[in-house]
């Protein structure tokens, strides 16, 4: 910029002042400050207002939310922040201050520590809620899916092992090498044999060994044979039971475990004591039984290792078990204590592993010196252990023992463990710290030492030994310590179902096999063992107030000292397992549902046994209205044969275990059920077979517009006044549906839609007939009440007359369709339903009988309501037939006779058109315009 411009721009702005300065009023002051100045003036000013009116509004304000501004500003005012990090309290450390350095990290560690775990958790936190988030998500839809009835997969990986994985050398795997489908196929058709038998010896009134049939048919899976095993020791059931021809297995004195532990089991949410030592002793000599055959494969694996020889005995089989395994290049392993050379603690643990707890006492006894100068009192202990039924010591031997225990064993740098083992064993030492190194190896060791040790004389429910103390920690523990990791080699095995069963957490068992993993691999077994459960009352139901239609497990909330009880939704259960093959073998899917009434004789939730017998009946009836029509519906239900005689079907004849009983007027109770009648229940009351089945299904049948199965539901409950009724209504909604043409003429009468539909109406057509002719040979469907006397208004007679009369109609169709005109005129005229006849007219011709075509009139509102609705139809049907007729004569087509008669025929003719005329302008407005038009059109034709 040049100094030219910067002199313009100067004296410009004195130019500016000079005319401020002049134009300025005379009172109006100047201003000489700088800006600094002018700053202390504004802050000066504002030091002097008084603020007092706004703090005192804010003071009300703030009063109103109980909120001290006052205090609160006083509080502030006197708050002096300049001493909070002040030298005194951050002092410097220094180098010789060892002290004060380690505080320093001390603290600094705990900072760092708190720092790191918050992280943790917050990442831990969010990886937890995108898991779950992800897993219900696959539950959520696996569990949809059901409900859509979509199939699910079944992993072709049945690899199992001997109850996880007992020893490597145990391990025993089965491939699938048969089809997917075949292999699931034989799978439930195994499983289905066994209900089916279990149902027949319930019919016979006769107890079934339904447990040992299911380890039978799961002979392929050992894990859940196993699991079927730890069952069948817990009920006591036999593998078998004598025949009832047998002369000392007669049916009264035959054992009934048919709910045998339901009192003790569904009286209280907690079992009876003698329950749970039974849960507690059948799980424990199930793991017995199952080593007992480890043992033996170990050995006879291992030949030369074993040196069995020829002595049979068990203690002999568990020397060569432990040569097996701890001999060694000709010594015994370190760590056995060895008694005159052998391994007598380790001998005698596992003869009392695999409950021979007499041969493991004779063990012992056999080195009694040696034994007495080692552990002195030890062998009369034991035998006192061994000899008492409940398995337990004194209180004066178990305090001697708990004294040797504390003083040298847990002291001791080396001491066998197998005696330890014995010592906690028989004396119940130490009941919380479960494991014993080099003992409980396995799981299934872990498992037996702990039912083992279980102590249920005390009735104190959380004493460390209870059972219900060991299903709190092995519940704690979870499936994830049982079943293998996801993603590990491998499928879970259902280790998890058979702890379950172990602890007497039947519901939970089931539970943990339907919801095995995303496959449903295991959900056939689940169905089984709650049916097995079921028959021997160990398994306890929901009601339908706690119950859901997507989770089978309930939990209950917990009571003043209990904690939640599972029960299951046995009805959801058994649908979601018959429905994928009910529409093809409904049979064998009312197999499933006649177990649904055992639970029938639970006392709590009040009603939940009925609510049981309910949704029986209500299944049963849902499997009849999916189940097709035809001879296999009829295997069901029942039906008529060819002479008329009738035949009971298969729910007819598994009443009893539903609870039901035929009714005393249908044809069910002349009926010869004696394969059934030894069964029936008598502490529970039984329920009418009619109104709760077939009047029901025969409804619902009805709605859904399958006419034929409810008209037979309702013969069946002997309900033949509704079955005409029915049948009426049927022929008045084919008459007058939209599914014939009605006109004869070149078109040939009725014209029936081709199809199904075509058959359909063929098909009731024929059903009426016989059902008429039928009832009318018996004297059924007359309008009168079983005892002979008359219902009243006799709507059963009025129905039967429709029925023929729209029977004909349909015939007269058929005659217009083959172009017998003349006879569809005769069978229209025969109904009486259309005065047609000669005497309506008088005097002239064409002249009608007002009087009496207005009588007809009057008549016809008295008429059936079918008969009614199909006016418009027959009122046309007859117009053609008589205009078809007239066409015929005219046009010279048939036998008329001569010239004279034709002229006599045609006269009747157009005397019938105007009665029907008449007729139909006397009901004019039950029709459209569209039916009278044509009605007139047509009473041209033959006028003309």
């Amino acid at each position: 910029m040049t100094s030219a411009d910067l002199s313009s721009i100067l004296s410009a702005s004195k130019d500016l002042t000079k005319h401020l300065l002049n134009s300025k009023p005379p009172d109006l002051p100047s201003v000489n400050l700088s800006l600094e100045q002018i700053e202390a003036q504004s802050r000066r000013l504002v030091s002097k207002h008084n603020a007092s009116g706004d703090a005192d509004r804010a003071n009300f304000l703030l009063a109103q939310a109980s909120v001290d501004g006052s205090a609160l500003s006083q509080s502030i005012a006197h708050l002096n922040a300049s001493t909070t990090f002040s030298s005194s309290t951050l002092q410097p450390l220094q180098d010789t201050d060892v002290s004060s350095f380690l505080r320093h990290a001390h603290e600094q560690n705990l900072i760092t520590t708190i720092e790191n775990g918050r992280k943790e958790t917050q990442e831990s936190f969010y990886r937890m809620l995108e898991d779950r988030t992800a897993r219900d998500w696959e539950e959520k839809k696996k569990r949809l899916f059901e409900q859509l009835g979509a199939s699910v997969p079944v992993s072709a990986n049945l690899a199992t092992s001997t109850m996880g994985m007992s020893t490597s050398v145990m391990k025993k795997q089965t491939s699938a090498s048969a089809p997917l489908s075949l292999q699931m196929h034989t799978k439930m058709l195994a499983y289905d044999r066994t209900v089916v038998a279990l149902n027949s010896a319930r019919l016979g009134g006769t107890s079934y060994p339904i447990v040992h049939a299911l380890i039978d048919a799961a002979n392929e899976n050992s894990q859940i044979a196993f699991m079927f095993t730890v069952l069948a020791k817990i009920t006591q059931e036999p593998p078998s039971l004598p025949p009832v021809e047998h002369a000392s297995a007669h049916i009264l004195n035959s054992p009934v475990y048919e709910r045998k532990y339901a009192k003790a089991y569904l009286s209280s949410p907690i079992p009876q004591l003698a329950l749970r030592k039974q849960i507690a002793t059948g799980a424990r000599q199930a793991l017995e039984e199952q080593y007992f055959l480890i043992i033996q494969r170990t050995v006879h694996s291992h030949p030369s290792e074993a040196q069995l020889g020829g002595d049979p005995s068990t203690a002999n089989l568990i020397r060569a078990f432990c040569a097996v395994r701890f001999y060694r290049q000709g010594e015994w392993l370190s760590g056995l204590e060895l008694i005159r050379g052998g391994p007598v603690w380790a001998q005698a643990f596992f003869l009392v592993r695999v409950g021979e707890v007499s041969e493991a006492l004779q063990v012992l006894m056999r080195v009694r010196d040696a034994v007495d100068a080692r552990e002195p009192g030890f062998i009369d202990a034991f035998r006192i252990w061994a000899e008492s039924a409940e398995r337990a010591l004194p209180r004066l031997i178990r305090d001697q023992l708990t004294g040797v225990y504390n003083a040298h064993m847990l002291q001791a740098q080396t001491t066998d463990p197998f005696k330890l083992a014995l010592y906690k064993l028989i004396a119940r030492l130490d009941v919380t710290r479960r494991s014993i190194p080099n003992v409980t190896t396995t799981t299934e060791d872990w498992l037996w030492m702990q039912f083992a040790m279980v102590d249920e004389s005390s009735s104190d429910e959380n004493d460390d030994g209870s059972l219900a103390s060991l299903t709190k920690v092995l519940l704690a523990y979870g499936e994830r310590h049982f079943e293998p990791a996801a993603g590990s080699d491998g499928q879970k095995s259902g280790l998890w179902a058979s702890v379950l069963l172990m602890c007497g957490q039947f519901e939970r068992a089931v539970a943990s096999l339907w919801d095995h993993d995303s496959t449903g691999s295991l959900q056939v077994e689940a169905v089984h063992l709650a049916v097995a459960l079921a028959y021997h009352g160990l398994l306890r139901v929901s009601s339908k107030a706690e119950g859901s239609d997507v989770n089978i497990l309930t939990l209950s909330p917990p009571t003043a000292g209990t904690q939640h009880t599972p029960s299951i939704n046995l009805h959801t259960l058994i649908w979601r397992y018959i429905r994928q093959f009910v529409k093809m073998d409904a049979k064998e899917g009312l197999q499933y549902v006649y177990i649904l009434p055992l639970s029938a004789d639970q006392p709590s939730p009040p009603g939940v046994g009925h609510e049981q017998l309910e949704a029986a009946w209500e299944l049963v009836r849902r499997i009849i209205v999916m189940a097709n029509g035809g001879p296999m519906w009829e295997e069901l239900v029942g039906g008529v044969r060819g002479d008329g005689t009738r035949f009971p079907g298969v729910i007819p004849t598994h009443l009893p275990l539903l609870r039901l009983s035929p009714s005393a007027d249908s044809f069910l109770s002349n009926q010869s059920l004696s394969s059934s009648s030894s069964h029936r229940p008598t502490s529970l009351g039984t329920f009418d077979y009619k109104s709760q089945i077939l009047l029901p299904t025969a409804s619902s049948l009805l709605s859904n517009d399958r006419l034929p199965e409810a008209i037979k539901l309702y013969d069946l409950a002997g309900e033949y006044d509704t079955v005409v009724g029915c049948l009426a209504q049927a022929l008045g909604n084919l008459v007058a549906s939209g599914s014939t043409t009605l006109s004869f003429g070149s078109g040939g009468g009725m014209a029936w839609s081709a199809g199904d539909q075509q058959e359909r109406a063929k098909e009731l057509e024929r059903t009426a007939r016989e059902i008429l002719t039928v009832y009318e040979r018996l004297g059924r469907g007359t309008g009168l009440s079983v005892s002979g006397s008359s219902s009243g208004t006799n709507t059963g007679g009025k129905d039967r007359d429709a029925c023929v009369k729209l029977l004909k109609i349909l015939e007269a169709g058929e005659r217009g369709r083959d172009g017998h005109v003349d006879r569809a005129l005769e069978i229209l005229e025969s109904t009486s339903l259309i005065p047609l006849e000669v005497n309506v007219a008088s005097g002239k011709e064409g002249d009608v009988d007002v009087m009496k075509v207005t009588r007809k009139a009057e008549e016809f509102t008295q008429q059936h309501e079918a008969l009614q609705r199909c006016l418009p139809v027959y009122l046309v049907m007859c117009m053609d037939a008589l205009s078809g007729v007239a066409s015929r004569i005219k046009s010279g087509v048939g036998a008329y006779g001569g010239e004279a008669q034709k002229h006599a025929t045609l006269a009747v003719l157009r005397k019938k058109s105007r009665a029907l005329m008449v007729f139909a302008g006397l009901l004019k407005y039950r029709m459209s315009s569209e039916v009278y038009g044509y009605l007139a059109r047509g009473d041209v034709e033959v006028a003309l």
